[in-house]
């Protein structure tokens, strides 16, 4: 029994302490498998990460591209992951909803949107078909597309991951990676600081005030604010990430502001159909 526990179990080598030093597996003990040190392991890797985590986040708010020049010159331990990062802000997002951009409704869907003509008739045939009535349908629409809205970012982080290097063609030394990187960590910081944290703030202060923001005024303004914090943000990260000048960061930021608005309406087509095709 002792042998087994001085072997490792994966390579065989001797072992000289709790971790093999030729392959790096651990000695597995009673403790390693109680379910309390578990779920101290889900937490530490999410949320500790040996202070990844607070020094991730810090950068992504506080230094716009830091992040992104860090994964680009090949420093990637200190941090979280750009696809760590992305899909910790998309639970969030999930976990505190507060403004429905990434899934829409199905009112959205046919009627306010630009390919709304075309997909009205397309919801309408198959009602008239299968004889059901419409809000039985939207209640198994926007059930499934609320999951799937979730699931679908990503779509949105290899649009901008493309457009990006469309941008950059000329600089042979950056690769498509290194954009998709930067594009995951925008919209971490897009996510969890302009759909959570700013509507969050918003929504506070307009009941600090007896709820006297109008609905109007609060779409106006956070409009606004996510215009003008999306332009800001990448013209920063643009800068610092892939070194050029600021003529070069600015002309590129705008264009990818306005980029933003076909590649959501694409987004929701997109997700239109799979939502469509899942509840039928």
């Amino acid at each position: 029994m002792e042998s087994e526990k001085s072997s490792c179990v994966r390579c065989g080598e001797v072992l000289q302490g709790p971790f093999c030093y030729s392959c790096g597996e651990k000695r597995i003990g009673s403790e390693d498998k109680k379910v309390s040190h578990f779920l101290e392991e889900i937490i530490s890797s999410v949320f500790v990460a040996d202070g990844k985590f607070l020094k991730t986040i810090k950068l992504l708010i506080t230094k716009p591209g830091e992040l992104t020049r860090s994964f680009v010159i090949g420093i990637r331990k200190e941090y979280l992951s750009p696809v760590q990062l992305f899909f910790f802000a998309n639970l969030i997002y999930f976990i505190f909803p507060i403004i429905s951009t990434f899934n829409t409704s199905l009112e959205v869907q046919l009627n306010q949107l630009p390919y709304s003509n075309y997909i009205r008739p397309v919801v309408e045939s198959y009602l008239a078909e299968s004889q059901l009535e419409m809000e039985v349908f939207k209640v198994d629409y926007e059930r499934t597309s609320s999951s799937n809205g979730k699931l679908l970012l990503i779509i949105l982080v290899l649009f901008q991951g493309l457009f990006l290097k469309l941008l950059f063609i000329k600089k042979k030394n950056l690769f498509l990676v290194d954009f998709l990187a930067g594009s995951a960590y925008f919209y971490a910081f897009y996510i969890l600081i302009i759909l959570v944290l700013f509507p969050g703030l918003f929504t506070l202060i307009s009941k600090a005030v007896g709820g006297s923001l109008s609905l109007i005024m609060y779409e106006v303004s956070l409009s606004i604010i996510f215009l003008l914090a999306i332009i800001l943000y990448m013209f920063i990260l643009i800068k610092r990430a892939y070194d050029t000048s600021n003529l070069g960061a600015i002309w590129r930021s705008l264009l990818l502001g306005i980029y933003i608005i076909p590649t959501f309406i694409i987004y929701r087509f997109i997700l239109f159909w799979i939502t469509f095709w899942m509840v039928l």
